[in-house]
């Protein structure tokens, strides 16, 4: 998660029940956020907005209301309230603040690039190809300059890596080396720097298990997902008391079309019952629930995640946080992502790619198969004399091991599970949510927000694009590499901003249309587990 839906468009078999009702059968939801039953590590401890703090019921009425808390929303809310102009914002979160996808998943910041590019030319053409690929490798270094504006590097985490692809079948390392070609003599200066080591050149230099055929390594980075979306939502609660705020265990059950009586969306929820002309839908894999004409289009996946202790040798490998990995063991089992922690035990944060994609467990749990392939995996990918022997739990020293006594006392500290998303046709959903897609209709243009003047006290002319419904969702895996960047242009789009500069960097086919709907149902193949990354196993 985060960057854990399979890397590779892979035509391999599965069972010939649709996509869709298999993954229903092994516990995935089709409709509102549930309570994990799992802990995720990044969210202990919690932070002091992630709780309720009262049990007030929600504002009859707001300018513009965000459903979703994870990244999407962070990204949005950051936007909207250091852009906008005197609006009033209310963020509904079913279950805790960033408590889905972004609070679980595998804190990587490491595009897929010459995996999917020659792919994408051939569907969307070389130019679009191109946008999509800067689109993506963006995300490092805006988050990168998040953080720093925000003052909060350290404290989340939030570093470049060395990102590295470790392939241990020599056909699949074979194709990968020449698709990064491709790669790169069509992306000239914008590719990036990549350097490839094979056999013992890789074995030496990243202390990897002798079956391992080769590498190819680039820039990536990570994060600590939970302390960096939690971080900008307080400091935005605190800077915009009057215009911002969170309410959790709020999940919105429920949107009403405005009526002659009422010329605002109504929506539902467990705190009450809130009006607005403008509605935004950062749920991700939950955006089906309250837009059911993406159902099929944008699908739930459910993935393992850990945090396990190093072995007492593998410093050299991982050089304490300073490296990534995506290990592809097989052609056909998809791959594995393992970043590591800078501080504490340093903990290696491990999940499963399409491993674990069907073996979702019942109610929400891990499946079995999936959990003992990660709990067991690591010491097989690095080597026995690099893995070492087994550490031992260290005794908590600062504020910052709270929750210590919560976790496992073996290899696996925590092991957990969440839900994303897989986009049919393999693209985020961006923008402003078509009527027809939506199914209920916009607000009448009187109803968006308007601001006073300060010097008159007259109305002045509108500060909203006109009302409506908003989506950045089906990030298929990706998150972190897209979900900052689109929410923000969405964010842009809704205030009716000049976006001359937005269409310069977000790929115009990420727009929600009811022609893009259709087609994304009609191409999808449910006997075929379509993957929006690193597509190297095409062989």
């Amino acid at each position: 998660m985060g960057n854990c839906v399979s890397r590779s468009k892979q035509p391999f078999p599965v069972s010939r029940k649709s996509f869709t009702e298999k993954n229903m059968g092994s516990g995935i939801p089709d409709g509102l956020p549930i309570a994990e039953p799992t802990t995720s590590f990044w969210m202990i401890p919690a932070t002091p907005i992630a709780k309720p703090q009262s049990q007030e019921n929600l504002p009859s009425h707001a300018d513009v209301v965000i459903i979703g808390s994870g990244i999407s929303g962070a990204s949005f809310a950051r936007t909207l309230l250091e852009r906008g102009e005197s609006l009033h914002v209310v963020m509904l979160e079913a279950q805790d603040v960033c408590s889905g996808a972004t609070g679980r998943n595998g804190g990587h910041i490491f595009p897929a690039t010459y995996h999917d590019y020659e792919d994408l030319k051939k569907r969307v053409g070389e130019d679009m190809a191109k946008k999509m690929m800067r689109f993506r490798r963006a995300h490092l270094d805006e988050i990168l300059a998040i953080a720093a504006e925000e003052g909060i590097t350290e404290y989340t985490q939030c570093r470049a890596v060395e990102g590295v692809d470790v392939y241990f079948d020599k056909p699949t390392f074979e194709e990968a080396q020449r698709k990064l070609q491709v790669y790169q003599r069509d992306m000239g200066e914008y590719a990036g720097l990549y350097a490839c080591y094979e056999g013992l050149n890789a074995h030496e230099k990243f202390h990897l298990s002798p079956l391992a055929v080769g590498c190819i390594a680039t820039r990536a980075g990570a994060i600590h997902p939970y302390r960096f979306v939690t971080s900008i939502l307080s400091r935005l609660l605190r800077d915009y008391p009057k215009e911002f705020e969170i309410h959790i265990r709020a999940p919105c059950t429920s949107i009403d079309e405005p009526t002659s009586s009422c010329p605002f969306y109504r929506l539902t929820t467990a705190r009450g019952v809130i009006t607005a002309p403008h509605i935004v839908h950062l749920t991700n894999a939950y955006a089906p629930a309250l837009l059911p004409a993406l159902k099929g289009a944008i699908l739930p996946i459910r993935e393992t995640m850990t945090a396990q202790r190093p072995g007492r040798n593998l410093h050299a490998s991982t050089l304490h946080g300073g490296r990534s990995f995506i290990f592809f063991d097989s052609p056909r089992k998809g791959f594995d992502y393992l970043t590591q922690l800078p501080e504490g035990e340093h903990e290696l944060m491990f999940g499963a790619g399409f491993e674990s994609s069907t073996d979702s467990g019942a109610n929400a749990m891990y499946g079995v198969h999936s959990a003992a392939h990660v709990g067991g995996a690591m010491p097989i990918y690095f080597g026995a004399e690099s893995w070492g022997a087994e550490a031992l739990p260290t005794t908590p020293t600062d504020e910052q091991d709270v929750g210590a006594g919560s976790w496992a006392e073996g290899r696996v500290k925590a092991i957990w599970s969440g839900l994303l998303s897989e986009s049919a046709d393999e693209m985020p959903w961006v923008g402003k949510v078509h009527v027809n897609v939506a199914g209920r209709n916009v607000p009448p243009a009187s109803s968006a927000p308007s601001a006073l003047s300060s010097n008159t006290e007259k109305l002045k002319s509108v500060v909203t694009a006109a009302p409506g419904e908003w989506i950045a969702a089906g990030y298929s895996g990706e998150g972190m590499v897209h979900a900052w960047l689109s929410s923000k242009a969405v964010a842009l789009m809704l205030l009716g901003e000049d976006l001359t500069e937005v269409k310069t960097w977000l790929p115009e086919l990420f727009s929600v249309t009811e022609d893009r709907v259709k087609m994304a149902k009609r191409t999808f193949k449910p006997d075929v587990m379509l993957s929006g990354k690193r597509r190297v196993f095409s062989l």
